[in-house]
């Protein structure tokens, strides 16, 4: 089993002034070649001179790359796209012949963004987002994907985000969950229709990921049972996901999506999605499933990204416990899965029993070899 840990969000942390915005986003390659490693920061003095592939290379580990970047999205037919930062606030506005929304996000400290506002406050507003989303024009950038591929140098692997199914896009992005409910209660066929029109646009852009050079694609919904219901997911997610992954699976990639919170719910829909690969996994005591309940759940064919609960490299956890995790983990997931810390390094967490559970994972797989 592979040793991939997240390590982003951290070696960001600790290369970053305080007070200042993270420059990369989780999960995202950050080049050798970088001025963020000449930060100081709060970087250990052990690890001052490390990139971050250094630590990959030094211990061992994998390195699994997420590329936000590989498909641009504009506009034509008059709408336009503006993107306003105000400290740690972000607005973005959508300009339509039909008439303007408005969304707005703050900043976490570890650089996530939170939406405090969405574009779509009523039935009228989702008819303004239709004429967007109609005038979306995509154009792809493989030659971004081939440099991180390079960066990696075999180092690793990369995967193409595509971000949310269109119903994902709808409770998580345009209305949020309460509006969202509501919309469908109230107004289904506008709802139906919004929801058809994002999925046929949607698809062009997978069948443009078909056609990157990287093979593996994750579809990225954060699904989570207290947000999107097994209901929901089985009539809203799971036909979109099917249509994805049939167009990817010809083309030859694999297909992943980040199911990174409670999704137990969601166990005996996993054979019906398509999926090869469940990114994130993280068992309890951070969500509602133990990782042997995974392992039973996992239908013929899908692996697993699992990690031991990040919570633990932030509690003084003794590494004694943390090894066992892992422990439990290799055995419940044998030869279907990659273990990590789930699903990424925190920002506050302790390096050091992230080098002994790499050196536990080598050191298992090396005497097994003998």
């Amino acid at each position: 089993m592979p040793f991939v840990p997240d390590l982003t969000d951290w070696y960001a942390y600790h290369r970053t002034e305080p007070g200042r915005m993270p420059e990369y986003c989780p999960g995202a390659l950050i080049p050798d070649a970088s001025s963020i490693h000449e930060c100081p920061g709060t970087m250990p003095e052990r690890f001052k001179d490390f990139t971050l592939l250094d630590f990959h290379r030094t211990f061992d580990w994998g390195f699994h790359a997420h590329v936000y970047d590989w498909c641009e999205t504009s506009y034509t037919n008059g709408v336009e796209r503006v993107v306003e930062n105000r400290e740690w606030e972000r607005l973005i506005t959508l300009r339509t012949p039909r008439g303007c929304l408005v969304h707005r996000d703050q900043r976490a400290a570890d650089g996530s963004w939170c939406p405090c506002e969405h574009f779509v406050k009523s039935i009228e507003d989702l008819r303004i987002l239709d004429c967007a989303i109609e005038s979306e024009v995509y154009t792809p950038h493989y030659d971004r994907v081939e440099s991180v591929l390079a960066e990696l140098n075999g180092l690793g692997q990369c995967d193409l985000v595509v971000y949310r199914s269109p119903f994902g896009k709808l409770v998580q992005e345009y209305m949020g969950f309460e509006g969202a409910i509501y919309a469908m209660a109230d107004e289904p066929d506008a709802v139906e229709g919004f929801l058809a029109l994002q999925e046929a646009r949607d698809l062009e852009v997978i069948r443009l990921a078909g056609d990157a050079p990287a093979r593996l694609v994750i579809i990225s919904d954060h699904a989570d049972e207290n947000l999107i219901a097994p209901p929901m997911y089985k009539q809203h997610c799971v036909p979109y996901y099917r249509k994805a992954t049939s167009i990817l699976h010809e083309k030859g990639k694999f297909v992943s999506t980040h199911l990174d919170g409670n999704f137990k719910g969601h166990f005996a829909l996993l054979q019906d999605t398509g999926f090869d690969l469940l990114d994130g996994c993280t068992p309890a005591p951070m969500s509602n499933y133990e990782v042997e309940e995974l392992a039973a759940a996992l239908p013929d064919g899908m692996c697993a990204f699992c990690g031991v609960p990040a919570t633990f490299f932030c509690q003084d956890i003794p590494v004694e416990q943390i090894l066992t995790f892992g422990d439990r983990i290799i055995d419940a997931l044998r030869g279907r899965g990659v273990l990590n810390v789930g699903d990424i390094v925190p920002a506050n967490g302790n390096i050091e029993p992230v080098i002994a559970l790499g050196e536990h994972v080598n050191c298992r797989f090396g005497k097994q070899d003998e």
